[in-house]
């Protein structure tokens, strides 16, 4: 699975982008805005694949790639659940639950994977689509995602692969600089993981940078890491 989705992508891209039909802006009556440009899900799709590439080829230094998603939230049903589209979901506290996020449904006989639609109040979320039913008394709700900040990053990345096709079909110069901005941020929370200031958490480690450091020798603070990229 990739580490974003296409809506992730369309919520990095500036507005004067589309993705598919679905337009972005709000236009104005008697103003000309600038000329959209549109690429199509697949080809997003394609280009959250490339970013996906460069931060496996940084990572897998120090991480086991391609990285693989985790649970960071387990809790209980509060309410049975019927199958079928728009299902509310019953849960003790559904502030861990957010828009557009992978939540699985298990209990001991069966499991699936739903796309939270929306969170309606305090202790329910709606599922897009449930194919099965689960009993409150058996069975468990749970978040499954990439470790952050992986998502915004891929996101990011992917943001300025288009952005630099684009301009280089449309725009002088041929590069973007909200594309460019975009890809240093990206580079930036990178090396930050490679400098260990961030922990991509429950992932399996391949180098020493984890090892205890009484059996190799480590570096004591981040700022010792030499960034290995030249920014644009």
């Amino acid at each position: 699975m990739s580490y974003c989705t296409v809506d992730d992508l369309r919520r990095i891209l500036p507005a004067s982008v589309t993705i598919g039909d679905r337009n972005l802006g709000t236009p104005s009556p008697g103003i000309s805005g600038p000329k959209r440009s549109n690429i199509s899900p697949a080809e997003a799709e394609y280009y959250i694949g490339y970013a996906q590439e460069y931060i496996d080829a940084r990572l897998r230094p120090f991480y086991s790639c391609p990285l693989r998603r985790i649970k960071t939230f387990e809790g209980e049903l509060y309410a049975d659940v019927s199958h079928g589209s728009d299902v509310s979901i019953t849960v003790r506290f559904s502030g861990p639950f957010n828009k557009g996020e992978s939540v699985r449904l298990q209990d001991k006989e069966k499991m699936e994977i739903v796309i939270v639609k929306e969170v309606t109040d305090t202790t329910i979320f709606v599922a897009e689509t449930v194919v099965y039913d689960y009993s409150a008394t058996n069975s468990l709700v749970s978040i499954i995602e990439y470790p952050d900040p992986i998502r915004i990053v891929t996101a990011r990345m992917a943001c300025s692969i288009v952005l630099d096709r684009l301009f280089s079909a449309e725009q002088s110069p041929d590069v973007s600089q909200y594309g460019k901005t975009q890809r240093n941020l990206a580079r930036n929370a990178i090396d930050d993981i490679l400098a260990g200031e961030v922990l991509l958490f429950g992932q399996e480690h391949t180098g020493r940078r984890f090892v205890r450091g009484h059996v190799f020798d480590a570096y004591s603070s981040p700022a010792e890491i030499q960034r290995g990229e030249e920014r644009e």
